[in-house]
């Protein structure tokens, strides 16, 4: 007699597969009418819902481990969030990795989706390295990868076009007026970080303004190495493009410690459009990536992934959120 399947109890409760996934692993989540009779259903046919035991004797699972180096920071929190919930729509549950930016631990957690008949991982590498350790691995045909432009073309990647992201923050202050616009660069060694650099370099060059990267010394905190650097320069910029917005929040914080006021001394955009920038003071501009996007779009390559379809690349365009830290020069 054939195991019987989630999509079996499904189709007999004429339920979608999400729901009896849901009645068995978040019960709360689900309406008791609803829950009681798909555990019903489940019971006249024999199912129970063991992941490991039925990936064992499937040699699959409906386990997707999202891979993402710090949680601590928003941008990860929120794609986690997003992620999840699209999994639960189409029948996966999600479990959350998190690496620490090491290599080794991003290893590990690759063994672990092997051992658990993982059909694919979603990741946001921290480095370059990492994908390097995914490659090695021979994960490349089973992982989507988030953020991240690569160009072997077998990788399936959903990603935010960076360029037009700083764009958009470079004529938001021109229009307002800033003429010396600097940029504050994030973590090296990525490509979303050296796409957002060079961006601002051609968006300088092209409108004819000296670029002015601020970075902070070694060793230093680096929203108090970030406005040393503003400070010492002989011409200030007036306004500031942050690679991410926690950068963002930590200058604006510094500032305010040093007696500095936001946007009346220095205009500051961000980029990630987080959902703490509508909370913070002053209110954060920052340049929106589509979050919520990225987590469906890659579940949806996942899905791709398990039926052997050809991989995509799919770029998002980012949007402007204006707020409140940026305002015309007055000068």
């Amino acid at each position: 007699m054939a195991e019987v399947s989630i999509d079996d109890v499904a189709e007999a409760a004429g339920v979608h597969r999400s729901t009896v996934s849901r009645a068995f692993s978040r019960p709360d989540a689900v309406r008791a009418s609803t829950k009681e009779h798909v555990l019903r259903v489940a019971a006249e046919l024999g199912y129970s819902m063991n992941p490991l035991a039925q990936a064992l004797r499937r040699g699959s699972s409906n386990l997707v481990p999202l891979i993402v180096p710090d949680i601590t920071n928003p941008f990860f929190a929120e794609l986690a969030r997003a992620t999840t919930a699209a999994a639960e729509t189409r029948g996966f549950q999600l479990m959350l990795c998190i690496t620490g930016g090491d290599t080794g631990q991003t290893a590990g957690y690759f063994n672990t989706m092997r051992s658990m008949y993982s059909p694919f991982a979603v990741v946001a590498p921290s480095t370059r390295l990492d994908l390097e350790t995914l490659r090695q691995h021979a994960f490349e045909n089973r992982v989507v990868v988030i953020d991240r432009v690569e160009d072997d073309p077998s990788l399936p990647t959903v990603t935010v076009d960076s360029a037009h992201g700083v764009n958009l923050a470079v004529d938001h202050l021109l229009g307002l007026g800033h003429t010396c616009i600097g940029y504050a660069p994030g973590i090296v060694g990525t490509h979303t970080a050296q796409d957002r650099w060079d961006a601002y370099h051609r968006a300088a060059e092209r409108h004819g303004f000296a670029p002015v990267v601020l970075e902070a010394a070694p060793g230093s905190e680096l929203g108090a190495g970030i406005v040393d650097h503003w400070m010492r320069e002989p011409v200030r910029p007036t306004a500031v493009i942050a690679s991410n917005d926690m950068i963002a929040f930590a200058m604006i914080s510094e500032l305010g410690a040093r007696g500095f006021d936001v946007p009346a001394d220095l205009s500051v955009v961000g980029f990630d459009g987080l959902d703490l920038g509508a909370h913070f003071s002053p209110r954060l501009t920052s340049v929106r990536q589509p979050i919520t996007d990225l987590g469906r779009i890659a579940i949806e390559l996942g899905e791709t992934l398990i039926t052997d379809g050809p991989p995509d690349h799919v770029v998002l365009k980012p949007t402007l959120l204006i707020r409140s830290s940026t305002q015309k020069l007055h000068r």
